[in-house]
């Protein structure tokens, strides 16, 4: 199967990803079953290190459902509505690019104030992380109770009342200032660095004073 050719195919069709979702150093899109082309939902990940296409596996239950992707808590995660519209399942893949580590993790009731819920977006727990920061349609906010199964809409103060919301990434390029792993590694090893060079001045000091050269 020729990915990119598929890729650039169903493109348009892309809009709430159209710039992939980013996990593991991997741009990913979902890829909708539609009769005569695709028999089944596919996704999508390109490899930012080899800048290569492949197929990421997923659980073969939910080929043929809607389906949307995200990012919860750093993992790759799916929404998965049902065709009725009634509610959203959200699985998340715990290990990358292990099929075997897929698992739902909790439903989303349609809320009683909400007339469509064609689309939804997890974006971040809360401190406590018993509540789930949701984007509903592109326009709402709402924090959902993961023991009520409530939501409880989040208000912004001298905010319009419909917006959208992104989760700030400070660089996409692994290595780069941005990245806090690659933070913590580099002071890790300055640290190392500094103690090396204490060791070897104070190791110079003592050869200097304890010996004296003789003529």
């Amino acid at each position: 199967m020729d990915l990119i050719w598929y890729f650039y195919f169903y493109y348009h069709l892309l809009y709430r990803r159209g710039y992939g979702v980013l996990a593991s150093n991997s741009l990913h899109w979902v890829m909708p079953s539609r009769p005569g082309l695709i028999s089944f939902n596919t996704i999508i990940r390109f490899d930012l290190d080899s800048d290569e296409f492949a197929i990421l596996d997923f659980p073969e239950s939910l080929a043929h459902e809607n389906l949307d992707i995200g990012v919860l808590d750093g993992c790759l995660c799916l929404m998965c509505n049902n065709h009725e519209f009634s509610y959203v399942d959200v699985w998340v893949m715990k290990e990358y690019n292990v099929e075997e580590s897929w698992s739902k993790l909790f439903r989303v009731p349609k809320p009683k104030n909400v007339e469509s819920f064609d689309f939804i977006r997890p974006l971040l727990y809360s401190k406590e992380r018993d509540k789930v920061l949701l984007e509903i349609n592109n326009a709402k906010l709402v924090w959902f109770d993961l023991a009520s199964k409530r939501c409880r809409t989040l208000r912004i103060k001298d905010c319009d009342s419909l917006y959208s919301a992104e989760l700030l990434v400070s660089s996409l390029v692994l290595g780069c200032k941005g990245d806090p792993d690659e933070v913590m590694r580099r002071k890790e090893r300055r640290a190392r660095e500094d103690k090396i060079m204490q060791e070897r001045n104070k190791r110079d000091d003592f050869l200097s004073k304890g010996f004296k050269l003789v003529l």
